[in-house]
């Protein structure tokens, strides 16, 4: 699964506020999922895009608008791992599976990107999250009847540039 990533305005933001030791809104978002009963309220999921992302359409509601949909999909957590010193690097620890699907069309629609958000669900009642990073796939991929998509260990890697 070939991919470019970007990161999100909101992820950008948050980023440099915690940088500079500035309050931000993805602390007030780690807080209202803890604060919700969120087992690990610092986990981050990964979320099914049916169209590929500009930044300006990272929001979560666009994002929302065109998540993956059908019988066994759901938003899965990212396990990630230390970020290196030296490539200013971190990458996913362990495989993330999505499905396996059983709609008799797998997912509704081609999958056509990612995002990295705060929430594992957006109901009524809860925030809808942030969106911190977000990936277009080098061609879309469209599932099976009971096919399951996987991303290796390492697929999926955040890098802070330093100029």
């Amino acid at each position: 699964m070939a991919a470019n990533g970007f990161i999100a305005v909101q992820g950008a933001v948050s980023g440099l506020d915690f940088l500079t030791g500035r309050s931000t809104s993805l602390e007030g978002e780690w807080q209202a999922k803890a604060a919700g009963g969120d087992p690990q309220p610092k986990t981050t999921y990964l979320m099914l895009l049916t169209q590929a992302l500009t930044d300006a359409q990272t929001d979560m509601a666009t994002l929302l608008g065109i998540e993956a949909a059908g019988t066994g999909y759901a938003r899965q957590p990212v396990p990630w791992g230390a970020a290196s010193t030296d490539s200013r690097q971190c990458a996913t620890t362990d495989l993330v599976q999505f499905g396996p699907f059983s709609d008799a069309t797998g997912l509704a629609a081609p999958v056509a990107g990612a995002a990295l958000v705060t929430r594992m669900t957006s109901s009524a009642g809860q925030p809808t999250g942030l969106c911190l990073m977000a990936w277009n796939l080098a061609s879309p991929i469209t599932t099976q009847q009971n096919q399951a998509l996987q991303l290796a260990v390492g697929a999926l890697t955040m890098t802070l540039a330093v100029a």
